[in-house]
C-alpha cells in the first residue's frame, strides 16, 4: 500500500536536489496494454494462464469504490518475460489493494491484501486457493525461512486510524486501541503461529507503517526489512530474538530520498525503490552500490528478475512497468497496467 501523500511530500522534498546518478535509459517504446478487461468497465474475465518460467506478475488493483481511495477489485495480471501482456486473474475475497508479489519455494504466488485483511495464494495453475485465516492483522510480506516456516512483517503500527488526506480509514485490533504493533510473525506452513517478534518499525514519513518489506540473510539467522516512506533499512536477530543496529540510515541523502519497497537478487544483494528510481544496496555492509533514475517520479514496486540480470519496475502513479537491464541501466521493454495509483506490487516466476 503506497500512500499517495507520504510518496508526493517526500519526492516534493527530495527529488528537485538529487546529485547525477545513472540514468535508465528509456528508449524502449511504451506499448498499449491489450487484454484487461475492465479498464474500460468490461465484464470481468479470468484469463489467466498456467505459469510459465519467466512469467512477470503485477497487482493491478481496480480502484472503484469512490468513497474509500485504498479500496477495489483486487486483479492481478500476467505478462510474459519482455512485458507482453498473456492474462489476468480477478481475486475473491479481497475488498482493498493489493501488493506484496511472491514466490514461495513451491512455486506458489502469494499476494497481500493489507487492508482486507486477506493473504492470497494462487497456485501454478492459475487458480486461486482458498484463502486462509492466517491473522486479523495487516500482514504485508511473507518471506521462507529455509526451515520452512513463514515470516510475516505486519503492515501497520500504532494507533492513528486515519489521514486527513485519505478516505481510508484503518481498523483497530479487536479489543485493543491500536491498528497493529510492526512485528514479524513466524508460521507454520499449516497456519500455526510459532513465534511473534518485536521488531522497531520505523512508522515511514506518517508513523503508522510497521514492517513493509522483509528480505532473510545468513541462512535465516537474520531478517532485514524496511518501513515504506521511511529513511531507514533495519535489520533484526531472528536466532538471538534482538534488534539489530541499523544497516543504513540515509539522512538527507539526495540519492535516496526514502526506502519504498525492498526485494532481493538471486545473489542476496538488495533492490530497493526510492520514488525516483531504485538502488542496488549490500545486504551486509549497507553500502549503496550503485544508483539508477528513472524517468517523472513514483517508482515503488519493484522485484529482481529471475537470473539477477534485470529490475522490474513499476510507477505507483501512472501505472508505467518497466524492464531494467542492471548492467546499463537501460530500459529494455515497458508497458502500462492501465490503472493509475495501483501498481503495488512485481514478481517474475523462476520456474521449478
Amino acid at each position: 500500500m503506497t500512500l499517495k501523500p507520504a510518496l508526493l511530500v517526500a519526492l516534493a522534498l527530495w527529488v528537485p536536489f538529487a546529485p547525477p546518478a545513472i540514468a535508465a535509459d528509456s528508449a524502449a517504446p511504451a506499448r498499449a496494454l491489450a487484454g484487461p478487461s475492465a479498464n474500460a468497465g468490461g465484464p470481468r474475465i479470468d484469463s489467466m494462464r498456467p505459469f510459465a518460467r519467466g512469467d512477470v506478475f503485477v497487482t493491478a488493483t481496480v480502484m472503484n469504490v469512490p468513497a474509500d481511495d485504498h479500496a477495489g477489485a483486487g486483479r492481478i495480471l500476467q505478462f510474459d518475460e519482455n512485458l507482453n501482456f498473456k492474462g489476468e486473474l480477478w481475486l475473491a475475497g479481497t475488498t482493498h489493494k493489493v501488493g506484496g508479489l511472491t514466490f514461495g519455494p513451491d512455486g506458489t504466488l502469494w499476494a497481500m491484501a493489507q487492508l482486507t485483511p486477506a493473504v492470497v495464494e494462487i497456485g501454478p495453475d492459475a487458480r486461486q486457493r482458498p484463502l486462509r485465516k492466517w491473522s486479523e492483522r495487516k500482514l504485508s510480506s511473507v518471506t521462507f525461512a529455509p526451515d520452512g516456516t513463514l515470516l510475516f512483517g505486519e503492515h501497520m503500527i500504532g494507533k492513528t486510524t486515519g489521514h486527513p488526506s485519505i478516505t481510508t480509514k484503518f481498523k483497530l485490533l479487536a479489543g485493543r486501541d491500536v491498528i497493529g504493533d510492526g512485528h514479524v510473525f513466524r508460521f507454520t506452513r499449516q497456519g500455526k503461529l510459532l513465534r511473534e517478534y518485536a521488531t522497531a518499525a520505523h512508522g515511514g514519513m506518517f508513523g503508522f507503517l510497521g514492517v513493509t518489506s522483509t528480505v532473510l540473510a545468513d541462512g535465516g539467522r537474520r531478517l532485514i526489512y524496511v518501513s515504506e516512506t521511511s529513511n531507514a533499512i533495519r535489520q533484526y536477530d531472528l536466532a538471538g530474538d534482538r534488534q539489530l543496529p541499523d544497516l543504513v540510515v540515509f539522512e538527507k541523502d539526495a540519492a535516496m530520498p526514502m526506502v519504498l519497497v525492498m526485494n532481493p537478487r538471486p545473489d542476496g544483494e538488495l533492490l530497493v525503490s526510492n520514488g525516483s528510481g531504485f538502488a542496488r544496496i549490500d545486504p551486509g555492509t549497507g553500502k549503496v552500490n550503485r544508483v539508477y533514475k528513472l524517468p517523472t517520479p513514483g517508482w515503488a514496486a519493484l522485484n529482481s528478475s529471475a537470473d539477477g540480470r534485470f529490475a522490474y519496475v513499476g510507477n505507483f502513479w501512472s501505472g508505467e512497468l518497466v524492464k531494467v537491464q542492471l548492467e546499463d541501466g537501460a530500459i529494455v521493454a515497458r508497458t502500462n497496467v492501465g490503472q493509475k495509483e495501483s501498481l503495488s506490487g512485481i514478481a517474475q516466476y523462476p520456474g521449478r
